[in-house]
């Protein structure tokens, strides 16, 4: 059966709504390559509307932007049209159509667990230069305050089966000799409502409900009665899960 993504009606939402990545990720990568990003070539997997593939361009790195879903893809080409070192490639992290040993870097941002490990991890490691990186993260949303646990619970009468899981095989250090290293950043944004909503309805689960229109517009009322100037704080943990391969051979 072929590859299908989920997100292929909400590219716009997702474009519009979705946070980006904090700076001191970016450092860790840095830190952990031993290099600066500057010059580098990244592989950005499941690459979406390429947030994270224009944060690594804006850092100077050459960046080939991997998604599999033609809405998303168009996308990420208009949104980095005028970035001549984001490179949109329509393709499988399953089946990574470069060379091997060609990159520095290899990133999925907010898109590994919708990668099938046993498949992926080799493709990875087939294109990670000898010393290089792969780093998967996640914004995963603080609920915590009030308003935020209610948001959540309505969220789980809807969709039960939301919440992922996220991580990296449990055996690459026993079947391919690495260690895998994890950190949290903590952050937030000042959003609209309207913002917070876009971001929201970009969600598979919540794109996948029989009637999402139906859910954000309740969520639209609640909110705007929560919040009357307009606007509120999203908060996030990113969560970063990265290993870097031996610097004097490649992985076996």
């Amino acid at each position: 059966m072929a590859e299908r993504s989920k997100f292929d009606t909400v590219a716009e939402l997702y474009a519009a709504g979705r946070p980006d990545y904090p700076a001191e990720l970016y450092d860790t990568l840095e830190a952990m390559l031993n290099r600066p990003l500057a010059g580098a070539h990244a592989v950005d997997l499941g690459a979406g509307t390429g947030i994270a593939s224009r944060q690594l361009a804006a850092r100077g790195a050459r960046v080939t932007a991997l998604e599999l879903s033609g809405p998303m893809i168009a996308q990420l080409a208009a949104d980095s049209a005028d970035l001549t070192s984001v490179s949109p490639v329509q393709g499988s992290a399953t089946a990574i159509p470069l060379r091997d040993s060609c990159a520095d870097l290899v990133t999925s941002a907010q898109a590994w667990h919708w990668i099938d490990p046993a498949l992926g991890i080799p493709e990875v490691l087939r294109v990670l230069r000898p010393g290089g990186v792969f780093g998967a993260w996640w914004n995963r949303t603080l609920r915590e305050l009030d308003w935020e646990r209610a948001q959540e619970a309505r969220i789980d009468a809807a969709c039960g089966t939301w919440q992922q899981a996220y991580g990296l095989p449990a055996d690459l250090d026993e079947r391919y000799g690495l260690s895998v290293v994890t950190y949290d950043f903590a952050w937030e944004r000042r959003v609209t409502v309207d913002r917070h909503l876009e971001n929201l309805a970009s969600r598979s689960y919540i794109a996948e409900l029989p009637d999402p229109a139906a859910f954000i517009a309740t969520e639209q009322t609640l909110l705007r009665e929560a919040f009357p100037d307009g606007e509120l704080t999203e908060r996030f943990a990113t969560h970063l899960i990265a290993v870097r391969t031996p610097a004097d051979s490649a992985a076996a």
